[in-house]
């Protein structure tokens, strides 16, 4: 005749034989430390396109605010914004507080296009109007080979270009909605000599 305890302990055993849901097995990995390596894999390398596709999949007002942010937390202030759309526009002052500082004007346009060489003249002659010191062109997409050799001459006033991959890259160093997690991955190793030496 089986007693309580006799049912408590299979039950124990019949519950330890069912396997484990996803979701219970995430949780058990993340409170281990550990993580599946095809997602730690997926990780490491899609995190950008990721973020790029958020990025692109802001509202416009969350966008302006992101980069004001952005922007802030790089040392620009007193920013004045001059349009604001999917096209951000403004002037701000680079290093205030400091013994130099120096007008930026920037511009930022959302969109996975190249922007030309052209468009790194028409920033540049909206900058010598506002009378900036130096130029920041940022885009979520990317320039073309021209734009870039454009924006490197020697032409005053200085041009930096900043693209998607690099704008993704300092929003994970200021930490703005990007944050990196250390994980362990277990390897197993197989010592062949202790089994040979049995």
């Amino acid at each position: 005749m089986m007693n309580q305890e006799d049912g408590q302990q299979m039950t124990s055993l019949e519950d330890a034989d069912q396997p484990a849901t996803d979701a219970g097995l995430e949780q058990e990995q993340r409170a281990a430390g550990t993580i599946d390596p095809a997602e730690l894999i997926s990780n490491l390398t899609g995190w950008r396109d990721e973020l790029t596709d958020t990025l692109e999949q802001m509202t416009t007002d969350g966008f302006q605010r992101l980069i004001l942010q952005l922007l802030e937390k790089d040392g620009v202030g007193q920013i004045e914004l001059s349009s604001a759309n999917d096209t951000i526009e403004g002037i701000g002052i680079f290093g205030g507080g400091g013994f130099l500082t120096f007008r930026v004007s920037f511009r930022c346009i959302r969109g996975g296009g190249r922007i030309s060489s052209a468009e790194v003249d028409d920033f540049r002659r909206g900058v010598m109007l506002g009378r900036a010191d130096k130029g920041l062109l940022i885009t979520t997409g990317s320039f073309t080979q021209e734009a870039e050799l454009k924006a490197a001459s020697d032409r005053s006033p200085e041009i930096k270009l900043i693209d998607g991959e690099e704008l993704i890259g300092k929003l994970k160093e200021l930490e703005l909605g990007v944050r990196a997690e250390l994980v362990t991955v277990e390897r197993v190793v197989i010592d062949r000599e202790w089994f040979g030496a049995v």
